[in-house]
């Protein structure tokens, strides 16, 4: 039997692409990056080779070729971008509460109160904001005081609680009820429905917004407009965001339905130019769109007995 010279070729390529991909991973190519490295190539007939050295100087983080099986040549058909999007307040917020922070004893209190704190709030130094204001509460016999209530009877005492960033509302519990004097509790459930659209509603906002990171993945991503490819990747970590023109704390889990069997019912509003989207979640799963497909659902591939994390 004599070996077909594409196959040879084939193979010789993909070693190519592995010892790259070893001395990318050696620079420090993180995570996220090689799951959409391996993402992308499994569910798509490109691959991607490492382009971005790491530094801030405005290049892609990796150039897109047709497989040899479609282009021999191997010729750059585009650009691909990685991105995260996350609650970086949540995401501060928990780490400090699970490191250090449930609740503290005060000698000077005689009641016991439990303390509601939202995504955001700053647990260094809580304490000392909070000890003043809960014994003015003590002293004006108030068992309870809510943000956003406007109580005529608490207008000041309210004004003194929306001073204190993260902190939703007071409430005097039973003695013996919490471990200490003062129990601090933090806000991390979700509310609402959450739907495959709704995902794509916050990324559409993400990618349109003017903030550092999406303005830098919309540049990057048209850095060579005359190529056809033009791809964003982005991983959804699970972190609660916000929703738009409601009430505080109602938050919702728009990664979620990115574990799940049901697709967005439209086409995303990508910026000019954009001919691909990759949308993932935290399990290695999520969907992917092109102009031509449309929406696809995708999985990450299992690891080679060389590949374990």
């Amino acid at each position: 039997m004599i070996a077909r010279a594409d196959t040879l070729r084939t193979v010789n390529d993909r070693k190519d692409v592995m010892v790259a991909r070893k001395g990318r991973a050696q620079k420090g190519e993180s995570d996220v990056e090689l799951l959409a490295h391996r993402m992308v190539e499994h569910n798509s007939s490109v691959w991607l080779d490492p382009y971005d050295d790491g530094s801030e100087n405005g290049m892609v983080d990796y150039r897109v070729f047709d497989k040899p099986e479609i282009d021999e040549c191997r010729r750059c058909i585009g650009v691909l971008e990685v991105g995260s999007i996350t609650n970086s307040d949540y995401r501060s917020s928990v780490g400090q509460y699970r490191q250090r922070f449930r609740g503290f004893d005060d000698s000077t209190l005689s009641c016991c109160w439990a303390v509601m704190c939202e995504f955001g709030v700053t647990f260094r130094g809580l304490q000392e904001r909070l000890s003043p204001l809960l014994r003015k509460l003590e002293d004006k016999g108030v068992d309870a005081l809510v943000r956003g209530r406007r109580d005529t009877s608490t207008v000041e005492l309210e004004r003194e609680l929306n001073a204190i960033a993260g902190v939703v509302q007071i409430v005097r519990v039973r003695e013996g009820e919490r471990s200490t004097r003062v129990a601090i509790d933090f806000m991390s459930h979700a509310t609402g429905t959450t739907t495959p659209d709704s995902t794509v509603e916050v990324v559409e906002a993400f990618l349109a917004s003017d903030n550092k990171d999406p303005a830098g993945i919309r540049k990057k991503v048209m850095s060579e407009p005359e190529l056809p490819y033009h791809g964003v990747y982005l991983h959804l970590d699970g972190a609660p965001e916000p929703v738009q023109d409601s009430q505080f704390g109602e938050h919702r889990h728009f990664a979620a339905p990115l574990q799940f069997d049901k697709m967005p019912s439209r086409s995303p509003k990508l910026p000019e130019g954009f001919t691909d989207l990759w949308l993932i979640g935290r399990f290695g799963q999520g969907w992917h769109w092109d102009r031509e497909s449309g929406w696809t659902f995708v999985a990450a591939p299992p690891f080679g007995p060389q590949e374990q994390p």
